[in-house]
């Protein structure tokens, strides 16, 4: 599902207003990385938190941390799955 956010809402808490909102169990602090969300449409800025949690492949792919992202601009967003990691068995 495609969600079109507008500018100045943080991206997890408008999600969660439209049904969609991704994974988030250290609270929205950036912790845990499992609150991706592939850009479709707009730009969302790499936060630090990004830079830590994703690989330069998936950030190329305009992967995001929801919880980090507060747009400039409105963009459309997928919620997509955490790939598996050893650390979430």
């Amino acid at each position: 599902m495609i969600i079109q956010c507008p500018p100045g809402i943080q991206l997890t808490a408008f999600l969660r207003t439209q049904g969609a909102a991704p994974d988030t169990p250290c609270g929205g602090r950036g912790n845990c990385g499992k609150c991706r969300v592939r850009v479709i449409e707009g730009t969302l800025p790499v936060s630090t938190m990004d830079q830590i949690h994703l690989s330069k492949e998936e950030l190329d792919q305009g992967i995001r941390l929801a919880c980090q992202a507060l747009p400039k601009m409105q963009v459309s967003v997928e919620v997509v799955s955490q790939k598996n990691r050893k650390d979430d068995r």
